[in-house]
């Protein structure tokens, strides 16, 4: 593995990117899908709200066209 790809892991991983959601939201959203803990679990373990709605494919995706 390139040591590109080993730094970019270690980047993302401590340094997330701004997240659409706050983690309140995050889990208002996951309730209505029954996925409260999931989400929170998720969020526990480093994950943005986004990313952990994304993880249990919750994400609200906009402006999907066919």
């Amino acid at each position: 593995m390139k040591i590109t790809t080993l730094f970019w892991r270690w980047w993302y991983r401590h340094h997330s990117s701004p997240s659409r959601y706050t983690r309140a939201e995050a889990l208002v959203r996951a309730k209505e899908h029954g996925l409260e803990w999931e989400v929170l679990q998720a969020m526990d373990h480093g994950c943005t709200p986004d990313e952990a709605l994304q993880e249990w494919d919750i994400y609200p995706y906009e402006n999907l066209q066919d």
